[in-house]
């Protein structure tokens, strides 16, 4: 059930951020109802133009970009010879199913996310496409995913589950008086009815299926999972109130098949090697050539082209660069050296005759060269993985080394095409970069 509630979030995820809608300065008057009538409130007719015109408002946008991604992945998918067959779709849904304990659990599910059974398999048709598109980008084969199962056989397990009863009394006193009752013989359900503080009082106690992370409280945890079927247990106190449970069926825990278990497996490689979902979207939108036609959003065209622009940010700030920074094919990073420097609040001067470029920060001095890795500091040289080079009259430089010199902190963001800089009191000092996102491609 843990895999199901994270596929929940990343729906609503991809729903309501899948990107940033600015607001419109003011909203246009709606249409007249006086198309094909879409539904009849009191009288009050919704129609077809009323309804895209709610769409333009606000949703248009976010399904417009959902849209473009999926039209995105279908062309990366051609390109590189890969496809989601139905049997495929039809496994994964299956295993959708399996976590829970029965049709009625499952349909509730979709009942309360507001999906049905078909949007559930666009949704993982969509996920298995972008799982094999990244296993083969992280060059990740069939025999490292074997060789890790084997290693690992005793990770993937599904989790037991318990079907579970409950009766929430305000003192341990009622406790005890609601577990003298039931070991008297009467029925947990009328029990939990007249006595349970809590909402499920009206369902006779019932807490439905759980599994270990549904429980939050590791006391509770620990009594809950350790009982025997048909099993009532004694109160159990949690703060400010306490629990008599019931436990009314168990569904062991059971190994996981290399087929079964070959999806997390291909998570677990992609997340070592620093590849995630969010990063490759990112990627296929920063190449893709993008123009939105549709005048109401029209501003995604901005979003995309900054998607593409790499940002260097210091101290929270964003710097205006003399000239774009540059990624180069070995990932390498290239960003003016003199305008991110003095945004730290060094000083720069350029020699021309020597071709070099000395930064002063307090009393750190460096000195960058043209065509020279060799970074020049007070206690040696430091070698750089790029040499600066001077392109379009700006002088450009890998920004690690000397930053890092100077007393900064630096991470770049593959995701956000962003190179953050923070800064430190004291060039030198140890302390650590403040409210930082971690590094997915060091620059």
């Amino acid at each position: 059930m843990a895999s199901t509630r994270s596929l929940m979030i990343a729906l609503a995820a991809t729903l309501i951020c899948a990107v940033a809608v600015a607001q419109q300065p003011s909203a246009p008057t709606p249409p007249p109802a006086a198309d094909r009538p879409l539904a009849v409130v009191n009288g009050v007719t919704i129609t077809e133009k009323q309804l895209w015109w709610a769409m333009e408002q606000g949703w248009g946008g976010q399904i417009l970009d959902e849209m473009i991604t999926d039209l995105l992945l279908q062309q990366a998918g051609r390109e590189a010879g890969i496809k989601v067959t139905d049997s495929e779709v039809d496994a994964a849904l299956a295993r959708v199913r399996s976590e829970y304990p029965g049709k009625a659990a499952f349909e509730d599910m979709l009942r309360h996310s507001g999906m049905t059974v078909k949007g559930l398999r666009l949704q993982l048709q969509r996920d298995l496409l972008i799982d094999k598109l990244l296993t083969k980008h992280a060059g990740i084969d069939e025999q490292s995913l074997r060789s890790y199962y084997e290693a690992h056989k005793g990770e993937f397990v599904t989790p037991a589950s318990v079907h579970l009863f409950d009766i929430v009394t305000l003192t341990l006193e009622d406790a005890y008086a609601a577990r003298e009752r039931l070991a008297a013989g009467e029925d947990f359900s009328t029990v939990a009815v007249q006595m349970s503080h809590d909402p499920t009082a009206k369902k006779g106690g019932d807490r439905g299926w759980i599994i270990p992370d549904d429980v939050l409280v590791d006391n509770v945890r620990k009594v809950v999972f350790s009982m025997q079927l048909g099993e009532i247990s004694d109160p159990v106190q949690c703060e400010d109130h306490c629990h008599v449970f019931y436990v009314k069926q168990i569904e062991p825990g059971q190994a996981l098949s290399f087929d079964e278990a070959r999806p997390q497996i291909e998570n677990l490689l992609r997340a070592k090697k620093g590849i995630s979902r969010e990063l490759y979207l990112s990627l296929l939108k920063q190449r893709a050539r993008i123009d939105v036609r549709w005048k109401a959003h029209a501003y995604l065209n901005d979003v995309y082209r900054d998607l593409s622009v790499i940002k260097v940010m210091v101290k929270g700030v964003r710097v205006t660069l003399p000239r774009p920074a540059e990624l180069l094919p070995n990932s390498h990073l290239l960003v003016p050296a003199a305008a991110v420097v003095t945004a730290m609040g060094a000083s720069a001067e350029w020699d021309e005759d020597a071709r070099a470029l000395t930064v002063t920060r307090g009393e750190t001095q460096i000195k960058l060269t043209v065509g020279s890795t060799a970074l020049t500091t007070a206690s040696g040289q430091v070698q750089m993985s790029e040499a600066p080079v001077v392109l379009d009259g700006v002088l450009m430089m890998s920004p690690r080394a000397p930053l890092e010199a100077l007393g900064a902190a630096v991470m770049w963001n593959r995701a956000e095409n962003t190179l953050y800089v923070e800064t430190r009191a004291e060039a030198g000092a140890a302390e650590g970069p403040a409210d930082m996102p971690p590094p997915l491609v060091q620059p």
